[in-house]
């Protein structure tokens, strides 16, 4: 048999008012699918549109970056993907901020099915306070325009240097031999802190393996010595001096040892202490810090402390000490000198 051609087919039965029982099966599938439309009466076929659409799908719809100092930055990322059948097209991605910024694929950009698209936003806060901003994405999906919300908290940097131990006490040792103890720097801060000097005072004390020039990340820490070699009879005290540009005050380790001409090192010399106390600031502050004056001037004696009293370890026999405090607040700044007050030490 001949078949007929199927368009011919297709106006003939139209013309004719077919009647959909009289399809061929062989011809039933594809007459169907061009003449459909045309037959509504027709009970054995339900005509059927299906529609499909670009579907924009974000990784997260808000970012918090938490807390950050200002001059530092932190970044997050966000995923644009499409998860429609239709290619999806970016027509703009917009971010009106000065501390937070955004960058990746220019747009227009049309992405297809299945796939995505990563842009990296950054806050870097140059002004204290908390912080907030917006991106407004516009596409040819149903849901646009699309908003994703930034939110931050900057914080003022500060440099804030821990010294442990605040003190050393070498002890009784011979003349002319020598011991050393290490000591600890970390930067307990969220800039880095450069040493400028270092500085020894104090008959027979130096220190060894820390140089000017020298920078600790925050977080990081670097160990150096401090040793005593008596060169005389009799007890001696010191300090050494961390200086640096980021420190508002240079950070002291005080030091104090004996030299003897016989007898053990082991055998400690008599020790005495002072004990320290003061009043709470009237204003918010992180801390304090305690200052010392041993005839050549008011130096720090401990890094900031959150305690309301403080012992000295480190005072020698027959020796006059005058002391006082200072507050710190939560951005470094200090307060003047407390009043002082006096210790004398006795001899023994």
């Amino acid at each position: 048999m001949k078949f007929p051609n199927l368009r011919g087919f297709a106006a003939e039965v139209v013309s004719r008012h077919f009647n959909c029982r009289s399809i061929e099966s062989i011809f039933a599938v594809a007459f169907l699918l061009a003449v459909a439309s045309t037959f509504a009466g027709c009970t054995s076929y339900s005509p059927h549109s299906a529609t499909s659409e670009a579907v924009l799908s974000l990784s997260a719809t808000s970012f918090n970056f938490n807390t950050v100092a200002i001059g530092k930055s932190a970044t997050q990322t966000l995923h644009i993907a499409n998860t429609g059948a239709a290619p999806l097209t970016l027509e703009s991605v917009t971010l009106k901020s000065s501390q937070f910024s955004l960058t990746g694929p220019s747009v227009p950009r049309t992405i297809l099915p299945a796939q995505k698209v990563d842009y990296t936003l950054t806050f870097e806060p140059s002004v204290a306070g908390n912080a907030a901003a917006a991106i407004q994405i516009a596409s040819n999906a149903s849901s646009s325009p699309a908003a994703v919300s930034l939110a931050g908290v900057a914080e003022k940097a500060f440099a804030a240097l821990q010294v442990t131990p605040s003190s050393i006490s070498f002890g009784n040792q011979k003349l002319q031999a020598t011991s050393t103890q290490n000591v600890t720097l970390k930067n307990t801060g969220d800039i880095n802190i450069t040493i400028t000097g270092v500085t020894a005072a104090g008959a027979g004390f130096g220190f060894s393996s820390l140089a000017p020039g020298s920078t600790i990340t925050p977080n990081q820490s670097l160990t150096f010595q401090i040793w005593f070699r008596p060169q005389a009879s009799g007890s001696a005290s010191g300090h050494i001096s961390i200086l640096s540009s980021n420190l508002s005050a240079p950070e002291t380790i005080a030091v104090s040892g004996a030299g003897i001409t016989s007898g053990t090192s082991s055998t400690p010399p008599v020790q005495h202490s002072v004990a320290l106390a003061w009043g709470p600031s009237a204003s918010s502050v992180t801390g304090y810090r305690v200052y010392r004056d041993d005839g050549s001037g008011f130096l720090p004696l401990t890094s900031v402390i959150a305690s309301l009293t403080y012992t000295d370890a480190t005072v020698v026999s027959g020796a006059t000490y005058h002391y006082a405090v200072t507050a710190v607040d939560s951005v470094g700044d200090e307060s003047s000198f407390s009043n002082q007050a006096t210790a004398v030490i006795p001899t023994p």
